[in-house]
């Protein structure tokens, strides 16, 4: 009972948005030409991210935090940035914008839930 996070918060819900959106991202610049393994490591990362933050675990949201900065550090690392100004490959440019905007979003929601989350347990304890 104690790792269960408490009611569905605005940030959990942001934040399993976010993730999904960098995973349609990372599709996207797949079916744009961006070389990539079959399965993107990164979208097996987010979409496993996206689930834990659906079973309102409170310790999901640091799951979530960390998979969205480790997609962060991976797009930035294997060059997919340069995508976001190439407007002649519009798949490409397209899926950059939501992968990296996607994943910056679930990880600061991510951080408000878990700051959430924790809060309000540590309340509950000294209540």
């Amino acid at each position: 009972m104690g790792t269960q996070a408490p009611a569905t918060s605005s940030a959990r819900v942001w934040t399993i948005a976010g993730l999904l959106v960098g995973a349609v991202g990372l599709v996207l610049q797949k079916l744009g030409g961006i070389t990539m393994p079959a399965v993107p490591p990164g979208l097996i990362f987010v979409l496993v991210a996206a689930a834990q933050m659906v079973t309102k675990l409170r310790w999901a949201g640091i799951v979530a935090i960390l998979a969205g900065a480790a997609e962060i550090a991976g797009f930035f690392g294997s060059g997919s940035a340069s995508y976001l100004t190439k407007f002649d490959e519009l798949g490409a440019t397209a899926g950059s914008w939501l992968r990296i905007v996607g994943v910056i979003t679930a990880v600061v929601a991510g951080i408000l839930a878990v700051k959430a989350a924790y809060s309000k347990q540590s309340r509950a304890v000294t209540a």
